[in-house]
């Protein structure tokens, strides 16, 4: 069996600083991490150095966070339109553990942290075991991948997931009225994003939230008015969407 402290020698860059201590440089934070006594963060930064290092996504295809919403490790969807940009879910939530732990106890945790995320794939790891959870109807399915390659295919399956909406968003910018609708039922009915449109026969564009589709009509509020009236158009006037943006 190869242990953790093994393999951290090989592939990841360990130096000595003051009072003989090891340390070693995140590779998604950038900042020194002391590394002796914190075997969770040696779990992790193996994890990361798979990742970044090791596998084919980083950097084209997700985006990851650390020690983000109390999450060891958030892997997103890289965002590639710079007009699309709504809020996104992670696409997996890693919680890792030192070696020895047997991360059977732990499973209530990762679930919780689905569950409150609105994330899907949860994965469990703690160097030498991987457990990963798939939520599919408010149930969770279980898997046990051998190594860390088969995340990367898992990464993918997700990734590939959620390229619908950006297809969609790419019809509404050519004027699509069904693809727009399709948006601004799912991204559009609160505040939390700011929807630029042009109507025909307008000379400016409008950015609203707060939208509405009633029959073949849209209500909607103007970002920066404070009337409670609403404003709307009919849906033969809609000429394209420009962008959302969370």
């Amino acid at each position: 069996m190869t242990y953790l402290n093994e393999e951290m020698q090989k592939n990841l860059d360990i130096y000595i600083k003051k009072y003989n201590q090891k340390y070693t440089k995140c590779l998604i934070r950038g900042i020194e991490i002391p590394i002796d006594g914190r075997p969770e963060e040696l779990t992790r930064q193996m994890f990361l150095h798979f990742l970044v290092k090791e596998s084919t996504l980083f950097s084209e295809k997700i985006n990851i966070k650390v020690e983000a919403n109390n999450h060891d490790i958030e892997i997103y969807k890289k965002q590639t339109n710079e007009n699309f940009k709504p809020h996104q879910n992670p696409l997996i939530i890693v919680e890792v553990k030192r070696e020895d732990v047997n991360l059977q106890n732990h499973y209530n945790q990762i679930q919780r942290y689905l569950t409150n995320s609105g994330c899907n794939i949860g994965i469990l790891y703690n160097y030498h075991e991987i457990i990963t959870f798939i939520k599919k109807y408010n149930q969770f399915e279980i898997y046990y991948p051998k190594n860390l390659i088969d995340i990367q295919e898992l990464i993918l399956q997700a990734n590939s997931s959620i390229e619908d909406d950006l297809l969609k968003f790419e019809n509404a910018q050519n004027g699509k009225i069904e693809s727009f609708i399709y948006l601004i039922k799912k991204y559009g009915e609160y505040t939390n994003h700011t929807i630029l449109l042009k109507l025909k026969h307008q000379l400016s564009a409008i950015e609203g939230y707060l939208f509405n589709v009633q029959e073949n009509k849209i209500f909607y509020k103007i970002c920066g008015q404070y009337s409670k009236k609403l404003q709307s158009f009919d849906c033969q006037d809609f000429e394209k969407l420009i962008s959302i943006i969370y």
